[in-house]
């Protein structure tokens, strides 16, 4: 039976393949299916670079057998271009390899450029990328070590590196004292110049000069105007210190900092013993150091000191690190220094949910407030927080003595969308706020001085709005600067909605970094002279509503924080400045240069001046005020102090008088210094109706007598 089934299976193959052999080609298999079409693609798609700047680009593609890669082409409005929009290093390329473009050595009068890469197999399959050509970069220098302490006969080394020199020219090299070239005496260079990275040695004269600081200063040969210093201080000794100050930046109240360390070094022959290591000073408590130094550092040899800053409360922190040894000049000093960015405590949080109203307090003089925002563009500058080309952009809010001809409309505290998203970032519903201010009431007659306002790191240009109304109902004109990408929040007209990229004081990410820091002082101090530009404009042209009401002739500089130290910069940096006014400021740990502007240093809460402050004042060689809110905090004197009323520290005078001194002091200034208004008595001395206000004076130290 199995034999008869296994012929049956043989006969009925024989007969299939018999049939289907007969069956032509009607019956053969199905043909392949076609291959996949080539595809391609560009990465990046789009790019913005400067001019001379490169930029590579690779073209991937997929389903070519052949694989002969790709033809590259440059097109403008989709027509081959010249030179002028750009080269390729090649024309065409194997796919996955780079090719690159290098923009043109000149702004060409059309920036947008097409790259084309198409396939060779087949030249109907292309990808795009889009280039937009931008003006060059500015150069900068940065200079490291950022300062030295270095004793008599040692030596060191400092290295300049430039960013965006296509000239690759590098730098020069001076020594300064007090802005002025100083003679061997002040020490020796190995060389005037060097290429970028390249390092030079400095050697410190074998004694110590009658000044002991000195500044070593890289300017770039290709742009005068990109320069950047060094401090060094001459010792006693054997005992090197770099870098010998360290600045910690902003850093949340409670959370510690990376940690920065400084390197001692040995420059003797013999043995140095080291006694302690300590922090000293009123802030001692907001920083801690470690170190590998021991009891003793041999000959010629180094140890390293870290310190990490741990703000105990808002505002600027300092303290010393202090090394004692039996070096000549011991105990040396490390001066240290940082900011506690203020984190909102649960009582202030409370009271800021107190009530759903609110209104700022009524002010003192006897205008009118008005108030308006204008939108301005730097057309000559590039945002440096971009790379698309787009231009600086501010929002600026005046506020005024106003000439009411109709009814008043109460102008908003801020737009209502930067006001739910502070509240976001604080977490609690934030109260609706009553001003004082007629929205773009005409201005009063007259001439008005002008109050040209830089706010804190990240804060709103409406954070201050106490004070600005009272100035303005004092007759002052104060234009408050928006930061754009800085500023927490920013509304434009249009209805554009710009976060700040670097975080914010309020919300749980803030970058403190001196790197982030740098960068916005100096975007920072760009804006401020745009602004003032702009002011002369809006006097000068007819259509504009501050027409011939602008004396810019007495035009005011005054900042918070880092706002202060904004102010501080911009009165030496531009003239047309003529008092500046620092509000707890941040105080630089670089020497400052002397200035004949008129200076009031308002500051909260200090127990002590700190040694910076000090040297800030020596410099303040034309009318000069301090004046010290005991008890108070760092945001005191922002509108927090009434926002918060009661959560806020104001020392034993209360919110209410707090408010009063500030308001009082800054525009008793300001008469004096943009008015010529008699000195008013507050600013010669303690005043009985503020006996927290601790006062100094043109003629007497700092914190001391005369």
């Amino acid at each position: 039976m199995r034999d008869m089934n296994r012929s049956l299976a043989i006969a009925l193959g024989l007969f299939t393949a018999t049939l289907l052999s007969g069956c032509g080609s009607s019956t053969s298999a199905p043909p392949p299916p076609p291959p996949p079409p080539i595809s391609v693609s560009v990465s990046p798609t789009s790019a913005s670079i400067p001019v001379n700047a490169t930029q590579q680009f690779t073209a991937t593609l997929q389903n070519d057998p052949s694989n002969k890669g790709v033809t590259w082409a440059l097109t403008q409005d989709g027509a081959s271009c010249s030179s002028e929009c750009g080269t390729l290093s090649a024309t065409s390329s194997a796919s996955g390899i780079p090719i690159t473009y290098t923009a043109p050595a000149t702004m060409p009068a059309n920036p947008s450029v097409t790259l084309t890469a198409t396939s060779t197999a087949d030249p109907t399959k292309s990808a795009l990328a889009t280039l937009t050509v931008t003006a060059p970069l500015p150069i900068s220098i940065s200079v490291s070590p950022t300062s030295a302490s270095i004793p008599v006969n040692a030596t060191q080394q400092f290295t300049a590196t430039l960013q965006n020199d296509p000239s690759i020219k590098g730098v020069t090299w001076a020594l300064t004292q007090d802005g002025a070239s100083c003679s061997s005496e002040c020490g020796t260079l190995s060389a005037t110049s060097s290429a970028s990275g390249t390092p030079i040695t400095y050697t410190a004269p074998a004694k110590v000069p009658s000044k002991t600081n000195v500044s070593i200063i890289a300017t770039s040969v290709t742009d005068k105007n990109a320069v950047v210093g060094s401090g060094i201080t001459i010792t006693v000794g054997t005992v090197k210190i770099v870098p010998a100050r360290l600045n910690f930046g902003t850093v949340h109240v409670g959370r510690s900092s990376s940690p920065q360390s400084t390197t001692l070094t040995n420059t003797g022959n013999t043995t140095l013993s080291v006694t302690s290591v300590t922090i000293t000073g009123t802030g001692h408590g907001d920083f801690s150091q470690t170190n590998t130094c021991g009891t003793s550092v041999g000959a010629g040899n180094p140890c390293t000191i870290t310190v990490t800053f741990k703000p105990t409360k808002s505002g600027p922190r300092s303290a010393n690190l202090s090394i004692s040894d039996n070096s000549a000049g011991s105990p040396q000093q490390v001066p240290l220094s940082g900011k506690g960015s203020s984190t909102l405590t649960a009582s202030v949080r409370s009271a800021l949910a107190i009530s759903q109203t609110t209104a700022v307090p009524s002010p003192t003089g006897p205008n009118n407030v008005g108030t308006r925002v204008m939108d301005l563009v730097d057309s000559s500058r590039d945002d440096p927080f971009l790379a698309d080309g787009s231009k600086r952009e501010l929002l600026v809010r005046f506020w005024y003595p106003a000439a009411l001809r109709e009814a008043c409309q109460l102008a908003q505290y801020t737009s209502p969308k930067t006001w739910r998203y502070v509240s976001q970032l604080v977490g609690i519903p934030l109260p609706e706020i009553r001003t004082n201010s007629c929205l773009n009431a005409p201005i009063a007659d007259g001439v008005h001085p002008v109050v040209v306002f830089t706010p804190g790191y990240t804060a709103t240009f409406t954070d201050y709005t106490f004070i600005f109304e009272d100035l303005a109902s004092r007759g002052y004109v104060i234009a408050s600067v928006a930061h754009t990408y800085e500023t927490t929040a920013v509304e434009f007209p249009d209805g554009r909605f710009v976060e700040s990229v670097l975080g914010s004081h309020l919300g749980k990410t803030l970058r403190g970094d001196v790197p982030a820091l740098r960068f916005a002082m100096s975007v920072r101090l760009s804006d401020l002279e745009f602004v003032v530009n702009e002011l002369q404009l809006l006097d000068a042209r007819s259509d504009s509503p501050f027409a011939g009401k602008l004396d810019m002739s007495a035009v005011a500089l005054a900042g918070h924080s880092m706002g202060g130290l904004s102010a501080l910069l911009g009165i030496e940096r531009d003239q047309r400045f003529r008092a500046g006014i620092i509000i707890d400021g941040d105080v630089p740990d670089a020497l400052v240069s002397e200035t004949q502007t008129p200076v009031l240093i308002l500051a909260a809460g200090r127990e002590v001046w700190s040694d910076d402050e000090s040297r800030l004042w020596a410099n303040l060689r034309g009318p000069r005020l301090a004046v010290n809110l005991k008890g108070a905090e760092h945001l005191t004197p922002s509108d927090a102090v009434w926002l918060a009323k009661d959560a806020i520290a104001t020392g034993a005078m209360g919110p209410e008088k707090t408010m009063a001194a500030v308001r009082n002091y800054i525009a008793a200034f300001l008469d004096a210094n943009l008015r010529g208004k008699p000195w008013d008595p507050l600013l010669i001395g303690a005043s009985s109706d503020f006996p927290d206000a601790d006062v100094t004076t043109q003629n007497e130290l700092l914190g001391g007598e005369p």
